[in-house]
Order: structure tokens, then C-alpha cells, then sequence
């Protein structure tokens, strides 16, 4: 709208009125009129121009000792008296500053019941989520555009439209969030599936084929709805549900070729998006691996089925604009030099924290305040790599959740850093051959440069007693990630891991098949390892070796 500046605030359930305080100090300037001093938009975002503060998840705020929510009083008196008490005990007016919320439900988890001292100020609107035939209308217009770039395929935007709503409402209504904080499905799931499919259709310059589409509907969707499951038993009813679902809506198909297992798919190997079999795939990326623990870590990493589903998968986010990862698993399983190789064979910068004994917000925000430049104004791409461990203090995952869910973090900059970032981004605009008039058209290209080109990979452990919080106080981390649940190893992956590590053991003769190994308990631990060794000679003393270590393994852990 004409006139209107927007600034996009995300509430936790750790805000306080600062957040709104630092909003005005990048937004606003005081103006004496008179006996008054008034607090309006700056001139540079346009003569007469509003100030919209957008807050979302506001009812998120918990209550202080008094049962009070002070950021939601604070905006009660900016409303209701139309100003505010400065720190040097100076009454503040304010102009031209206008406040719009967004919330879930008192009645969801984490979610405080507002004031009515303050809604009786604010009308409120009920905003469902679509329903079916909203979806379908929705889903249809961007499916049948996409479909416009296979004429052979235009008859398909009603089939891929029905099954794609049909197995999220189905998922939706199977896992919620009372059984994991990873299991909220919205429609922006659907929008995210959309996209996956557009972008790994759209440079195939030979065409598409009803089964390779049906194969990729299929790999999108497993990557939405099934890589989040902890489970077996539930990964198994996705499967089955994405194979029912493709073959009630996909006619003229040969399901059995269009469903067969593994779905893999890169652009590794071939300028666009291509399906490839575990075994190519596995011999590049073991080639590749080589080369990236010589030149970036010094631990030799392998390439075991796993880990194969799991590189894929990281790859996939980071390749999207706004594309956000948030990997849960136990300690040590890999989720931090994962994300590293992805992001050195995507041409990534990788960003982490050097925290130490007496780093603190004031030292985060400057971290922050660096990556966003280099981001958004000097145009790198970065992939910036969180683990828990760095949650330091509240204000650390708040201004994580303000960047995931609108590209900035309210008062990062201000007074002489904001005059050097915009000095800075109308030089990178210039450069850019992009005319830039005002100093909101610079912000908000610097914000949705930072959105596009800055991956987050969050890391947890769901065994800490955070986890099943985190989706109630930083929301964001749940709808604006994907999730990709590493929980532990099995016992074939480090099966796998300890044949790989063996194999320049000389075991002699002892190594044929025949011997006594095994023997007792020693035949349970061989069982539980002989996965690993499946089209090789098993039975031998290396498997006896690799199910000793593993069990070695498994119980260290346990004690730890």
C-alpha cells in the first residue's frame, strides 16, 4: 500500500517491550512540536508515510510474576494513551504508528490468554486454515502452470492436485503435535511440495513422462511428510500411503516403475535435477568425501546408506531459496559435518559462532550483524550452522526466530550501523544496476536478499529437555524449517561404519567362513550386524570383529 511501511515483528515466549523499542529506533525519529516531543516514521521512508508493526505469535509472551504479558501492556499504552514514558522521564507521543497482531489460539500449548484490557482496542478476525475445496482452487492454479511446461502433461493438474491434498490432509490428521513437536503440518507444506516439484522439472530439456512425474510427486513428498517421523512403524504408513494415494489418482501409469525404491535425485552429477541409483551416487560422493575431509576436516568419513538419505536430504533444502534445515538426532551422528560437506559442495560459505566463556548477546548480534552484510550486501552465500549449544541466553534464539520468519532482527540496526548498512546497499545497488529511491526500497531488498541467500541449519538432540518445548516458545523453527530426524544410528549403519573401517585389517586365514565365531551371546551381536554384510562373505571373523564393536559401542553410550 501506498504509504505504508511494514516492519515484521515475531514474538517468542521470551519478548519484552525492547523488541518494540528497537523496531522504533530503526523506523522512527523524535520531533519536537511545540511543548512536544513525537515519535513519527523518518522522513526517508516517505513524506506522511504509516508505520504498520506487524506481530506475530502474539499471544506467545509468557506472563511475569504479576500475571502480566509487559510487551502486550506496552502496546496497551501506546494505543490507549497514545504515547509513552521515555528513560530520561520524558512522555513520548506518538504519530502515524499503527499496530496489526497475528496469533494462534489461547487454547494451543505455549499460547498465554491476552488482556482484554487491550482487545477491546483491537478487532479481531478469525482466519481458519483453507479448506478443502480452497486448497484444491489454490493448489490447481499453481500445479496447472506448472504443468504448462510439458504440453503432454496438462491433463494431469487435477490428478497431482487431489493427491497432493489428500495425502496432507491424511498426514495432518495422523501425526499431530501431542506426538512429536515436529508434527504440525500447514499449508505451507503444500506450497513447499509445489516448489520442490517445479524445481526439479523445470530445467528437463527432454521432456517429462507420466511415471518420472509420479516419481518425483513421490520423492517430494516422502522428503515433506516422512523424513520428520520418528518411528519405523510410522515411516512405513507414509510409504504406504504415498504408494495408495499415486495409484488411486495417477491412471495410465506403471506404478511399480513410477513407486520402486530407492528415490533418489541430484544435480550433482548433471546440470539439472536427474534421478540416480544408490550405487553411482554413493562412488561420487565417496570420491568427493575424500577430497573434503583433506582439504576441510581431518576424519575420514563414511558413505553407508544412511548417511547416503541424509546428504540428499540436506542438499535438497539448501538448494532452495528460504530453504532452512533443523536435523534432530543424538550426539555424534554426524548432523554438523553433514551439513558442512552439503554446504562446501554447494559452493556455501559455512558460518558458526566462536562462543567462549564470556561471549553474550552483545557478541552474537555483532556475528549477526556481519553475515547479514556479507549476505545481503556483498552477495555471498552462506549457510550459517546453530547448534542448541549455542543458546546461550533467550535472546539468542529470538533473534534466530525473527531472522527465520522475515529475513531481519528488529533493532539490530541502528543509529550509525544503519547508516552504514544503507550507505553500503545503495553502492551494492548501483553495482547491481538497481534503482533504489528510498531507504525502505533498500531495506527491504537487503532483507529479501538475506531471505534468499542465507541457509540456517539448526542442530538438536531431541534427548534434551528443551526439545519438546522449542515448538511452543520459537514456533518458527518448526513451520519455516524442514525437518529431518536423524535420531541414532541403526545397527546396520554401524555395521557398516565398522566393515568400512576393518577392511585394511589382514584377519588371515581366520576370515573364511566356517570358523567359531560367534558362539552363544556372540551369535546375537553377529546378527545384529550381518545386514552390513549382506552380498559379501559373512560369518567370518571380520563380522565377529565389527558386531564386538558396535555392541562396544552401544554400551559406552549407554553408560555415558
Amino acid at each position: 500500500i501506498q504509504g505504508v511501511v511494514l516492519a515484521s515483528l515475531n514474538f517468542s515466549s521470551r519478548t519484552t517491550p525492547d523488541i518494540i523499542l528497537k523496531t522504533f529506533a530503526q523506523y522512527c525519529a523524535y520531533v519536537r512540536r511545540g511543548k512536544d516531543i513525537v515519535l513519527e516514521p523518518v522522513e526517508s521512508l516517505g513524506a506522511q508515510s504509516w508505520l504498520v508493526v506487524f506481530c506475530d505469535e502474539i499471544n506467545l509472551p509468557e506472563n511475569d510474576a504479576y500475571g502480566t504479558q509487559r510487551v502486550i501492556m506496552f502496546m496497551r499504552q501506546l494505543v490507549e494513551q497514545g504515547g509513552f514514558w521515555r528513560d530520561d522521564n520524558v512522555w513520548i507521543k506518538i504519530n502515524r504508528i499503527q499496530f496489526v497482531g497475528a496469533c494462534n489460539p489461547p487454547t494451543d500449548a505455549g499460547r498465554v490468554e491476552m488482556s482484554q484490557r487491550f482487545l477491546r482496542h483491537a478487532p479481531l478476525l478469525l482466519v481458519d486454515f483453507p479448506s478443502k475445496d480452497s486448497l484444491m482452487q489454490i493448489y490447481r492454479t499453481f500445479n496447472g502452470g506448472m504443468m504448462k511446461l510439458f504440453p503432454n502433461l496438462k491433463g494431469e493438474t487435477e490428478a497431482i492436485t487431489e493427491a497432493m491434498v489428500e495425502l496432507y490432509s491424511e498426514n495432518r490428521a495422523k501425526f499431530t503435535p501431542s506426538m512429536q513437536p515436529q508434527y504440525f503440518y500447514s499449508p505451507r507444506e503444500l506450497s513447499r511440495w509445489v516448489r520442490g516439484i517445479y524445481e526439479a522439472v523445470v530445467d528437463m530439456d527432454q521432456g517429462l513422462s507420466r511415471e518420472e512425474l509420479v516419481r518425483i510427486w513421490a520423492h517430494e513428498a516422502l522428503r515433506l511428510f516422512g523424513d520428520r517421523l520418528v518411528k519405523d512403524s510410522e515411516k512405513k504408513w507414509c510409504e504406504d500411503k504415498v504408494d495408495e494415494t499415486a495409484r488411486k489418482w495417477f491412471g495410465g501409469v506403471d506404478h511399480d516403475k513410477a513407486l520402486a525404491r530407492p528415490l533418489f535425485y541430484s544435480s550433482w552429477m548433471t546440470k539439472d535435477t536427474r534421478q540416480v541409483s544408490r550405487d553411482e551416487l554413493k562412488e561420487f560422493l565417496s570420491a568427493r568425501l575424500r577430497v573434503f575431509y583433506e582439504e576441510e576436516l581431518d576424519v575420514p568419513l563414511v558413505v553407508f546408506d544412511e548417511v547416503l538419505d541424509h546428504i540428499l536430504r540436506i542438499d535438497r533444502v539448501l538448494r532452495q531459496p528460504m530453504g532452512h534445515c533443523l536435523l534432530v538426532g543424538d550426539s555424534g551422528a554426524g548432523k554438523t559435518v553433514l551439513s558442512k560437506f552439503v554446504s562446501w559442495m554447494n559452493g556455501l560459505s559455512i558460518f558458526q559462532i566462536k562462543a567462549h566463556s564470556r561471549y553474550g548477546i552483545d557478541d552474537f548480534n555483532e556475528d549477526l550483524r556481519g553475515i547479514m552484510r556479507r549476505v545481503g550486501v556483498e552477495g555471498e552465500k552462506v549457510c550459517f550452522i546453530f547448534d542448541e549449544g549455542n543458546i546461550l541466553g533467550s535472546g539468542f534464539l529470538e533473534a534466530m526466530n525473527a531472522l527465520l520468519a522475515s529475513g531481519e532482527v528488529p533493532g539490530l540496526f541502528d543509529g550509525d550501523d544503519y547508516t552504514a548498512l544503507m550507505s553500503a546497499c545503495r553502492d551494492a545497488a548501483v553495482r547491481d544496476g538497481v534503482i533504489a529511491d528510498s531507504e525502505d526500497e533498500l531495506w527491504r531488498r537487503f532483507t529479501s536478499i538475506v531471505q534468499r541467500n542465507l541457509h540456517i541449519v539448526f542442530t538438536m538432540n531431541p534427548s534434551g529437555g528443551e526439545w519438546k518445548n522449542r515448538s511452543t516458545s520459537s514456533p518458527a523453527l518448526f513451520n519455516r524449517c524442514v525437518v529431518d530426524w536423524f535420531g541414532t544410528w541403526g545397527a546396520k549403519a554401524m555395521g557398516e561404519v565398522g566393515k568400512e573401517f576393518t577392511l585394511r585389517l589382514d584377519m588371515g586365514d581366520a576370515e573364511s567362513v566356517g570358523g567359531t565365531w560367534g558362539i552363544g551371546e556372540g551369535e546375537a551381536l553377529m546378527e545384529i550386524v550381518e545386514a552390513a554384510f549382506e552380498g559379501v562373505s559373512s560369518g567370518g571373523l571380520r563380522q565377529a570383529v565389527v558386531a564386538a564393536l558396535v555392541d562396544m559401542q552401544k554400551n559406552y553410550k549407554g553408560y555415558g
